[in-house]
């Protein structure tokens, strides 16, 4: 399956002041593959950032069902 994502933070509707914002959320992926990568866009697709992988890693050749992720960046 492709990897899937959910945003947890910021909760949908929420006002975003300007500055820097932290979106928040998690992807899991099927078929015991790992979730190697995880881009954001901040600007409805035209552009695309790197989100950074937390917790803990799987060992190789193992997968989590899910992990979560965070970017840090300007809001737009």
């Amino acid at each position: 399956l492709p990897v899937q994502s959910a945003i947890t933070q910021p909760r949908p509707g929420a006002a975003v002041p300007p500055g820097d914002l932290t979106v928040k959320g998690y992807a899991w992926s099927g078929g015991g593959r790992e979730v190697v990568r995880v881009d954001v866009s901040l600007d409805g697709g035209h552009t695309w950032q790197a989100a950074e992988l937390a917790g803990e890693r799987a060992a190789p050749g193992r997968a989590w069902a899910w992990v979560l992720w965070e970017l840090r960046a300007p809001a737009v």
